[in-house]
């Protein structure tokens, strides 16, 4: 599914970078160059930062 149309990043090129360390929207920015042109895909791209940020924080607890 794309996510930013603009910049043609698709969610698995999002979740993948996130995965790999990139977590931060301004590293995803940087990287993918996501939520850099009209910014309608930035909530999209924080949600799935979030859900990364929550299992880290689950994970953590767990420990």
């Amino acid at each position: 599914m794309y996510v930013c149309i603009c910049n043609d990043v698709k969610e698995k090129q999002i979740k993948a970078a996130i995965a790999a360390g990139i977590d931060t929207l301004d590293g995803l920015k940087d990287t993918l160059d996501v939520a850099t042109c009209c910014g309608c895909c930035e909530p999209m791209v924080n949600d799935y930062l979030d859900e990364h940020h929550a299992r880290l924080d689950v994970l953590a607890y767990a420990v």
